[in-house]
């Protein structure tokens, strides 16, 4: 098994047993994700090998709004737990939504290099997969239907988002 090239402190590297837990669970989550549908077999190996994981607490801010992302921002896939993502408007906080396992969160970071556009909270126990920007961008490079879905994500979100923010 290979291992992504830098695992910040906060992060740690896969062991064996969560590596093939995680390729199960990525193959379940991508015969059911329009986003991951179009990787083939290299592909989903190399996501999965460039994965490390973070687990948060109850509660845990897991990316605060307007924060800069660094110089290697990362995505994350939820793999078990919720997120709460909410957004801060000059009239108070809004909330968009519950996200759960097979959930993409950070990618706007990813894909813009921009700030963190939503604050993202833990609720109850999460563990994700994260993914450093430069290894993001080297897979949407291979794959670009992947790409396009992703900012297909993207977009949606942000419509959800103003949608909400005007109701």
């Amino acid at each position: 098994m290979s291992r992504p090239s830098v695992i910040p402190p906060s992060g740690r590297a896969l062991r064996q047993e969560e590596h093939d837990a995680l390729f199960a669970a990525m193959a379940d989550i991508v015969t059911h994700s329009h986003l991951f549908k179009s990787l083939d077999d290299e592909g989903r190996k190399e996501v999965l090998d460039s994965a490390f994981v973070r687990t948060f607490a109850d509660g845990a801010t897991i990316l605060a709004q307007g924060a800069e992302p660094g110089n290697d921002p990362e995505m994350y896939l939820v793999l078990d737990g919720k997120v709460r993502v909410e957004t801060q408007t000059p009239s108070g906080k809004v909330h968009l939504a519950e996200l759960g396992r097979g959930a993409c969160i950070g990618e706007v970071s990813v894909l813009t290099g921009g700030s963190r556009t939503a604050s993202v909270t833990a609720i109850g126990e999460v563990n994700v997969a994260a993914y450093a920007k430069h290894r993001v961008d080297r897979v949407l490079a291979r794959y670009p239907k992947v790409k396009a879905l992703l900012e297909s994500v993207v977009e949606s979100r942000a419509r959800d988002t103003i949608e909400k923010i005007l109701s």
